[in-house]
């Protein structure tokens, strides 16, 4: 399955989703400013062999600026259902191969990096992604990079 990447200009946010109904409605326009980046990265069904599940979460104190953070690890997963901020829609969204602790991933597969916008814009927002040379924007963007290795890699999608 494709995860698709869409932007909302007035809010500097990204958002990321791999669901067909939600697809559906961004790209019609039913939430409003939200635009495909043209980006996206492949992932599994939940409870693919080899891969682990994604938490999906929603931020609930930012208003309208609210946004989603997935992570595929149980660890943090269980630390971000303690956050009050943070609502869990899903333990699995989708799944995805993990890199290891070195941030390297798999033969057939393919980094994706996460990245944290700091709080900018009086709200978090994360951006995943598999495109190594958008780190370099994100981070003179002032945005962090996060997960494993020197890259930040958090998932590895498939090929």
């Amino acid at each position: 399955m494709d995860v698709i990447e869409y932007y909302h200009a007035a809010w500097d946010h990204y958002f990321v989703t791999a669901i067909a109904d939600e697809i559906t409605k961004l790209d019609a326009g039913v939430f409003v400013g939200w635009t495909r980046t043209g980006l996206k990265f492949k992932a599994y069904a939940a409870g693919a062999a080899g891969s682990a599940n994604v938490c999906r979460f929603f931020s609930t104190s930012f208003g309208e600026r609210s946004s989603h953070f997935y992570t595929p690890f149980v660890t943090e997963c269980a630390i971000v259902k303690q956050n009050v901020n943070w609502m869990l829609e899903s333990e699995a969204v989708f799944a995805i191969p993990v890199p290891d602790l070195a941030g390297t991933c798999v033969a057939g597969t393919t980094p994706v990096f996460r990245y944290y916008n700091n709080g900018q814009g009086a709200a978090p927002n994360h951006r995943y992604t598999i495109d190594p040379a958008l780190r370099t924007v994100m981070l003179q963007r002032g945005w962090i990079s996060e997960g494993y290795g020197d890259l930040g890699v958090i998932m590895c999608a498939p090929l």
